[in-house]
C-alpha cells in the first residue's frame, strides 16, 4: 500500500513523464530526422 501512495506522488510522476516525453521524441527523431527541424 505504501508503494502505490508512493507512486502517486508528484515527482515520480514528472519523472515517469519526463523519460516517456524524452524517449517518444527520440523515437521521433531516429524515424523522422528532419520534423525537430520545423519546429525550432
Amino acid at each position: 500500500m505504501y508503494l502505490q501512495k508512493y507512486l502517486s506522488t508528484a515527482p515520480v510522476l514528472l519523472t515517469l513523464w519526463m523519460t516517456f516525453t524524452a524517449g517518444f521524441i527520440i523515437e521521433i527523431n531516429r524515424f523522422f530526422p528532419d520534423m525537430l527541424g520545423l519546429y525550432f
